[in-house]
């Protein structure tokens, strides 16, 4: 079973997310986190001891399976590779 991970931008630069595997309720975070960076690793930390990948979507765009530790040990290059993906192609630079 491949959990998912769903991040919700709520203003400028803070996110909340939430946590679903199959039919159990999510676990969610309603705290405001000030980056994607620290959401990912928070995310990341609930995640490691339990499962070895993640499947991500910001703002309700799906934007592919993770492996837990990228979320742990790079959540800096992550969040830019997800920002990226998550800018629709009409605003992506050539």
């Amino acid at each position: 079973m491949l959990p998912h991970l769903e991040i919700r931008r709520i203003g400028p630069d803070f996110y909340t997310y939430s946590v679903s595997a199959g039919k159990a309720d999510a676990c969610r975070n309603e705290d405001p986190i000030d980056s994607l960076e620290r959401c990912l690793n928070d995310a990341g930390d609930s995640l490691g001891h339990y499962f070895p990948s993640v499947s991500v979507s910001l703002d309700g765009q799906d934007l592919g399976s993770y492996s837990v530790q990228r979320l742990l040990q790079n959540p800096v290059g992550l969040a830019a590779e997800l920002l990226v993906k998550a800018t629709p192609p009409s605003r992506k630079l050539s």
